[in-house]
C-alpha cells in the first residue's frame, strides 16, 4: 500500500523493529502502553519520512488520569492508549494524526475513551486538519463510534466512498474467508480532507492473512482554501 502514515495496534517492540528494518524510508512515533517506553503493546504511528516530518508527538492513556503512564479506568481491565503526532508536509502544511485502540469488553470504557479523544483533538494547537485511525473494537452503530461523527467534525472515510457497501467485517480471527460481522476498524477525517478512496484490504497469501483484522485504508487530499 506504501502509505504516508499507518496506524498500528497491538504491536510489540521487536515486531516494530523488524518492520522498520524491512521498510527503509519509514520512522515511528509511539511507546509501549505498560511503561511508556518499550513494555507492552504499542498503538504507534509509522510514517514515510520523504512525505512528512514530526513536529510533536505524544501518547495518552484512556483513563481518568490520561497523562499517568499505564493508568486505566472505566471498567477496562487492559491498559488502552492513543498515540498522536503533529506532522508537517514538505510545503509546510501542518496536520495531526491520532491512532487509538479501544477496549474490547467495556462499553463504558469505549464511550469515555471516545469522549476523551474528541476533547483532546478539540484542544489541539494548532487547529490543523486531523485524521483518526484505529481499532475501536466497536461497529458503526455503537455509540462510541457514532459519537465520532457527532457535530459533523469528522467523516467516516469508508462510508464517504462506499455508503452502502456490505459485507464490511474487519475482524477475521485469522479465519480465511471471514468477511462478515461489523467494521470495527475506522479512519475518520475532518472536513479539510477530500476523500478520494477508501478500502478494506482483504489480501491473503496462500489463504493466510497477515493479521486477525483486515487493514482499512483511506486516500485523502487536503482541500486548499
Amino acid at each position: 500500500e506504501a502509505p504516508d502514515v499507518i496506524g498500528v495496534q497491538e504491536a510489540l517492540y521487536p515486531q516494530l523493529a523488524f518492520i522498520l528494518q524491512a521498510l527503509p524510508g519509514y520512522a515511528m512515533v509511539g511507546v509501549g502502553r505498560d511503561n511508556g517506553i518499550r513494555a507492552g503493546e504499542y498503538s504507534c504511528l509509522l510514517y514515510r519520512t520523504a512525505a512528512l516530518s514530526v513536529s510533536r508527538s505524544d501518547t495518552f492513556w484512556f483513563s481518568d488520569t490520561p497523562d499517568r503512564v499505564a493508568s486505566k479506568s472505566w471498567g477496562n481491565s487492559i491498559t488502552r492508549i492513543c498515540t498522536w503526532a503533529q506532522f508537517v508536509s514538505p510545503d509546510g502544511q501542518p496536520l495531526s494524526v491520532y491512532n487509538v485502540h479501544l477496549d474490547h469488553q467495556s462499553q463504558p470504557s469505549r464511550e469515555q475513551s471516545a469522549r476523551l479523544l474528541r476533547a483532546r483533538i478539540a484542544a489541539r494547537d494548532p487547529q490543523a486538519p486531523v485524521i483518526v485511525t484505529g481499532d475501536f473494537n466497536a461497529g458503526e452503530k455503537n455509540p462510541a463510534v457514532a459519537s465520532m461523527l457527532d457535530g459533523g467534525v469528522f467523516r467516516d472515510t469508508f462510508r464517504v466512498t462506499h455508503p452502502e457497501a456490505a459485507p464490511v467485517g474487519t475482524f477475521t480471527g485469522f479465519k480465511f474467508g471471514q468477511i462478515t460481522g461489523e467494521k470495527i476498524d475506522h479512519i475518520f477525517a475532518t472536513a479539510e480532507w477530500d476523500v478520494l478512496d477508501a478500502a478494506i484490504v482483504r489480501t491473503d497469501r496462500n489463504q493466510r492473512y497477515p493479521s486477525d483484522h483486515f487493514p482499512v485504508t483511506a486516500t485523502v487530499r487536503l482541500v486548499r482554501t
